[in-house]
């Protein structure tokens, strides 16, 4: 499996390097020691940067959550606009009949950013241990971060087999029906 991973981490490059970017400037706000900072690597690492571990409770989950939601706002940004003007408006050509390349590329760095959301396996299990290891929070901590961990855990083990990419496809599909759920013109327009 860990060729399916790797075929989907070099397909959504994109998304891969900014979010290996954006788990390099948290580990670096944090100061946190990076041990390894290449971003495109031909292992279980493709798209993180390897650091030292964590155990302190407010550092682990800045590392897992602030790449997952800057990739996650660039995504949504970007998706919406591109599966919108693509599948559902059919805007595949300009007016003088050139192919449309720039709702194509807004569509796939949607894509290669929501494939990309989620901390590797082990700082997800770090989390964890953090949050809910025994003597380590209060029930009022371990209640609030529950709904955040189970999304970042889930992820990190879909994207370990490269299943976050259906996930984000099939996710773009549905942006414009979500979209036309709060913006009626929308939903005209695809009616």
């Amino acid at each position: 499996m860990r060729v399916i991973y790797l075929i989907v981490r070099y397909i959504t490059v994109i998304g891969t390097f900014l979010q290996a970017f954006f788990e390099h400037l948290v580990c670096r706000t944090y100061e946190i020691l990076i041990e390894d900072g290449r971003y495109l690597r031909a292992n279980e690492m493709c798209g993180h940067v390897e650091h030292e571990i964590i155990r302190k409770r407010s550092k682990i989950f800045g590392v897992c959550f602030f790449p997952f939601l800057f990739n996650l706002l660039i995504g949504l940004v970007l998706v919406s606009v591109g599966s919108v003007n693509v599948y559902y408006l059919g805007e595949f050509f300009t007016s003088s009949g050139m192919v449309h390349i720039a709702n194509f590329l807004f569509l796939w760095v949607g894509i290669s950013c929501l494939t990309n959301l989620f901390p590797q396996m082990e700082d997800a299990l770090t989390l964890r241990e953090e949050i809910y290891g025994k003597g380590k929070s209060n029930l009022f901590v371990r209640i609030i971060a529950a709904p955040i961990f189970a999304v970042l855990y889930a992820g990190a083990y879909l994207q370990k087999w490269g299943l976050t990419l259906i996930t984000s496809v099939a996710f773009s599909f549905a942006v414009p029906l979500i979209l036309g759920t709060f913006v009626p013109a929308i939903y005209s327009t695809i009616s």
